[in-house]
């Protein structure tokens, strides 16, 4: 579950590594410029100081997402080993702020570890926010949304491991969310200041996984699908008894030499009673974050990349998606199309591995993201 933009631990990673201005510490600034140049063609290249070098990197970077305005984020990263001394991910450790235009902020630590060959693999978060929202939610008796503002703490734990020396993962996931909401309904009442209240969100998830894709940042061929249950109850602190199940299928595959094709598509089933702010929503380039929202959400998506260059790339891509609230009510449910374009540019050579911006329009809404390795990105 996605829960803020800012704050999901994968788009945090993209920001991680949607670097404007690289810098590191301890190394003189002949080495600083050499290190981020490829030995081959003399273009700006970042696979020498992954592959090789180990330390801090501070990284600044732009959120773009519609649902909370333009703004900046900063991060400093600590990689713990280089990908030749550990021959795999290394280890991250890091703290990050974040700021956009309507007032929306977060600031907060985390971890990624790759541990025993690869065989395990940990994510944490701890964040603090205070995030401003327009509220599309099911139930409005209002034609325009509402304003929404969470003043939130939000806690992830999760770990997989690998089942033998195969592709499939299983593992678990809790995440704590503990919020306090308030509504500003449009109502021309003076003393009337919006509707506040108090809720948490305590939910534990068993995931499956299965991952053939021969890249973890920018695939060209294999699948990453992701079966999950999620439960939550009132005896392990969250406010309601409620469920949900999630079934995500990717799919890369080359066409040609310089054609790839990838899908994408996604199907969230929820039971009970959810809160509103952790009820399934559209997730598509060109459709604000929680604007599609409903019980149940479908959704698939495709895209095409074609390979101009050894470094540059154009990518076209489409969408579909549904917010429903049952199977009979799928017809009637809040559905939204996108379109859009992008370029990619071959940042990591030695490791494959793009980054670009993407352009995307849905009925009434435009957006541009920034993109490091795919915007699928798992």
């Amino acid at each position: 579950m996605k829960t803020l933009p800012i704050w999901s631990p994968w788009i945090l990673l993209i920001c991680l590594f949607s670097i404007v201005s690289p810098y590191t510490f301890g190394q003189d600034q002949e080495k600083k410029i050499s290190v981020f140049k490829d030995s081959l063609d003399g273009a700006i290249d970042m696979s020498d100081w992954l592959v090789e070098k180990k330390g801090v990197l501070l990284i600044p970077s732009i959120i773009t997402e519609p649902a909370v305005g333009y703004g900046g984020l900063l991060a400093a990263v600590y990689f713990h080993s280089s990908y030749s001394e550990k021959h795999g991910p290394p280890s991250m450790t890091g703290a990050m702020g974040a700021y956009t235009e309507n007032g929306t902020w977060a600031a907060g630590v985390f971890h990624m570890g790759f541990w025993k060959e690869d065989h395990l693999r940990y994510l944490g978060a701890l964040v603090r926010t205070n995030a401003n929202l327009s509220y599309y939610g099911p139930g409005l008796i209002f034609d325009d949304p509402v304003n929404l503002n969470l003043n939130a703490w939000f806690l992830l734990q999760q770990l997989k491991g690998r089942i033998g020396d195969s592709k499939f993962f299983i593992g678990g996931k809790y995440i704590l969310l503990d919020t306090d909401n308030t509504f500003n309904i449009p109502i021309d009442i003076p003393e009337y200041e919006g509707t506040e209240f108090h809720s948490t969100l305590s939910e534990a998830s068993l995931l499956l996984n299965y991952d053939s894709r021969n890249n973890v940042f920018t695939p060209t061929k294999g699948f990453n699908i992701q079966m999950s249950g999620t439960y939550s109850d009132t005896w392990f602190g969250a406010d309601s008894l409620y469920g949900r199940l999630d079934f995500e299928g990717i799919a890369y595959a080359p066409v040609s030499s310089k054609v790839m094709i990838g899908m994408r598509y996604r199907n969230h089933y929820s039971l009970g009673n959810v809160p509103f702010y952790a009820r399934p929503s559209v997730q598509l380039r060109g459709a604000p974050f929680m604007k599609y929202q409903g019980e149940h959400v479908m959704e698939f998506e495709a895209e095409a990349t074609f390979e101009v260059t050894k470094r540059w790339s154009l990518v076209g891509f489409a969408g579909m998606g549904n917010a429903y609230s049952s199977i009979e009510d799928f017809e009637d449910g809040k559905s939204v199309r996108t379109l859009g374009t992008g370029f990619r540019y071959l940042l990591m050579r030695k490791l494959g591995t793009k980054m670009g911006i993407d352009i995307a329009a849905s009925q009434d809404d435009f957006a541009f993201y920034i993109i490091f390795g795919s915007a699928w990105f798992r």
